[in-house]
């Protein structure tokens, strides 16, 4: 709009020029300017109307200098001008430099009206038209408007137009672009700009010149358009650019809280702080509304209900002034309630409790007065921090908790805007538990205080005492000792046990199940070499410590009980030579072993680990066999050992030995004798001759069975 205006004005000024004198009117304008006046009204935007309007000012200070000049203007305005004395336009009755004014007509017509000129090579569609120097001048009265302009005339070319900023104000540090307006004539060529000092570039010869500003104040600028040529021309930017402070923006005026509780003996500070403020700093703040602080921050004691919203005022080092609204804070009367606990929901209402670390309660507050509706409140306790609703009365819900594990006492407090309304003591400990039994096992699930060396053993407790429905159906315990120190569950209706292997040192070792730290039970563990009983016998139904036996009989070896877990391979010696067997707890095998020829005693002895846990003994010798007849037959010389024998063991001895004749203590002879004699002849002999009493007698490896004296006459 702003252009197609102009461009309307501009083909209006190519055809009428009102000279105010004789001569062409440039000489009556020092800068050079063009002045463009309109006396009809005009529309437009706001900066096309400005320049106008300033042109018509300057034309008309021009015109005041010439008496044809406003006389023309009151014959078109019929204005009432106040025309000057003759002696005032004699500067410019000569003043056409061109020769414009050499018709001899034209000095007449000064009188008559207006003189129109025209320094543009466009021909007038409509009157008044006159070309420079000659007119008919009298046709230039009846128009309803007059333009006056004034151009240089060192060529036949004109520019006519006007210098100004992109905008007239702008803030410090900012930039602005000048450019040159075409009002009437041809373009420029060439551009060279002057600007005030204070701005960023003195001279430019851009055409639209970028110019910055870092100070406030007033700018002005001048061109000079095609210097050099003949339509140069000198233009003072009649527009001035305005340059202010930078404008304080971004400023957010916050509080520490949006609401308190406050009572008269517990008032609450409350601290507003203004940030983000952007725009030439430092910056200075005023604060209002009974705050105390000057800086970013400002603080206010609340003691009574009410709202709260202090002022602020924000002012930059330019004397710029931002006022943001701060936020507003409210502040209730502090509440009042009870804090209560307990182990369900149902029966919070206890302002203390004991609880198993980990343990489930229940918060409930309650008789609570002070609040309107609902308020949520913080809970904090034992490190949880939660937000409950609360109402005026006791009907409040409890609130589910857990119990931390740290041990000790808790406290579990309601508050609100930090300011405490009541709380209740947790006191997290175990119960005092004990084990009515507490033992070790074997791998037999047998009893035993004494197990070897890197046995395997089970440490078993049950029976308790002091069991709390707090802590549940099971809980963990741990047992510690040599070679052990890890937990294990335990069953309120059953058992605790774990299962390790003993240590590998001889001695007795104490073993402890606590629970939190408290001692359940305690019980020893005794480790040692295995120590079964070494036992021996002729057969499986005469075991003992000792036996006898004939020389090359068998006899058998097995160790005894022995309160010691799984299989362990031992090492029995006896008569000079060893071998493993293996040894359980219970249920061993026999060893046989075979007696010496020597008559002797020989231990038999069984050792582990090269340690002798026990030892037998096997005494090798011969029965003191009698008979209870020993005879002669006369018949036939033949010797009867008798019809039975005394300490004789068919278990171990046999249904037969063999025994010697002995004659006078001459051995005459040796035969197999029978357990039981079948009353047959033993052996027949023949009997001394020599006078006197001769001796028969029955041998048993150096043992009398029997003798018979033998009378020879």
């Amino acid at each position: 709009m702003k252009w197609l205006w102009i461009t309307a004005l501009s083909m209006f000024f190519a055809t009428a020029f009102l000279a105010c004198s004789d001569s062409p009117i440039e000489a009556k304008i020092d800068s050079d300017n063009i002045a463009l006046a309109s006396i009809v009204p005009m529309e437009g935007d706001s900066s096309d109307m400005e320049l106008l309007t300033r042109l018509k000012e300057q034309a008309m200070a021009d015109c005041m200098g010439d008496s044809k000049c406003i006389e023309a203007l009151n014959k078109l305005d019929g204005a009432d001008i106040p025309v000057p004395d003759e002696g005032a336009s004699s500067a410019s009755e000569g003043a056409n430099d061109n020769g414009g004014a050499s018709n001899g007509d034209a000095s007449s017509s000064g009188s008559k009206g207006p003189v129109i000129a025209s320094s543009a090579n466009v021909q007038p569609t409509s009157s008044p038209v006159a070309s420079s120097g000659s007119a008919d001048q009298s046709s230039a009265g009846g128009t309803s408007s007059a333009v006056v302009a004034s151009s240089s005339s060192k060529g036949s070319s004109v520019l006519n137009g006007a210098c100004r900023p992109s905008t007239n104000t702008i803030e410090r540090d900012g930039s602005v672009t000048w450019s040159y307006v075409i009002i009437n004539g041809t373009p420029a060529q060439t551009y060279d700009w002057t600007f005030d000092e204070g701005s960023s570039i003195a001279t430019s010869k851009d055409a639209t010149p970028s110019v910055s500003y870092a100070a406030k104040g007033t700018y002005g600028a001048s061109l000079v358009v095609d210097k050099g040529l003949a339509t140069e021309k000198t233009i003072g930017c009649q527009t001035k650019l305005t340059v202010t402070g930078k404008k304080v923006s971004g400023c957010v005026c916050s509080a520490s809280s949006s609401a308190v509780v406050v009572s008269s003996s517990k008032p609450k500070d409350v601290t507003w702080t203004v940030s983000g403020c952007t725009g030439a700093d430092p910056f200075t703040y005023a604060w209002g509304g009974g705050l105390s602080g000057t800086g970013t921050s400002a603080t206010k004691t609340l003691s009574s209900v009410g709202t709260y919203t202090p002022t602020l005022t924000v002012t930059n080092s330019d004397g710029e002034t931002m006022s943001p609204t701060c936020a507003t804070v409210t502040a209730t009367e502090m509440p009042g309630a009870s804090c209560k606990v307990g182990a369900h929901d149902y029966d919070a209402n206890n302002t203390s409790m004991s609880v198993v670390p980990g343990q489930g309660f229940y918060f409930k507050p309650t008789n609570v007065t002070g609040v309107s509706g609902t308020m949520s409140m913080t809970l904090t306790g034992g490190g949880t921090t939660k937000t409950v609703s609360v109402a005026n009365g006791s009907n409040n819900s409890a609130t589910a908790l857990t119990a931390p594990t740290t041990l000790g006492t808790h406290a579990y407090t309601l508050s609100v805007d930090g300011e405490e309304v009541c709380s209740a003591n947790v006191t997290v400990e175990y119960p005092k538990v004990t084990a009515g039994s507490c033992l070790f096992k074997n791998s037999s699930n047998n009893t035993i205080s004494t197990t070897i060396p890197g046995g395997s053993v089970t440490f078993n407790a049950s029976s308790w005492s002091g069991w709390t429905d707090g802590m549940g159906n099971s809980v963990t315990m741990l047992l510690s000792g040599e070679g052990v120190n890890s937990e294990g569950s335990a069953g309120r209706y059953g058992n605790f046990t774990k299962s390790f292997t003993a240590p590998s040192g001889l001695g007795s070792y104490q073993y402890t199940l606590t629970y939190g730290g408290n001692q359940v039970c305690k019980a020893s563990l005794t480790v040692d070499y295995p120590k079964p009983s070494c036992t021996i016998g002729l057969n499986t139904n005469s075991m003992g410590s000792s036996v006898s036996a004939m020389p090359g009989k068998t006899v058998v070896f097995r160790p005894g009980n022995s309160s010691f877990t799984g299989s362990i391979s031992m090492t029995l010696t006896f008569n000079g030579s060893s071998q493993s067997i293996t040894v359980k707890p219970d249920n061993n095998a026999t060893t046989s072993l075979t007696v010496p020829d020597a008559v002797g005693s020989y231990p038999v002895t069984l050792s582990y680990q090269g340690n002798q846990v026990c030892s037998a003994t096997l005494k090798a010798e011969y029965p003191a066999i009698t008979s209870t007849s020993c005879a002669l037959k006369n018949s036939n010389k033949s010797f009867t050992p008798g019809s039975s024998f005394s300490n004789w063991d068919a278990n171990v001895i046999g249904q037969t030995l063999s025994m010697t004749l002995y004659l006078d203590d001459e051995e005459v002879g040796s035969g197999s004798a029978n357990r039981y004699y079948n009353g047959d002849n033993w052996m027949s002999v023949t009997p001394p001759t020599e006078s006197g009493t001769h001796v028969f007698r029955l041998d048993f490896h150096g043992n009398t069975v029997c003798e018979v004296e033998y009378e020879v006459d």
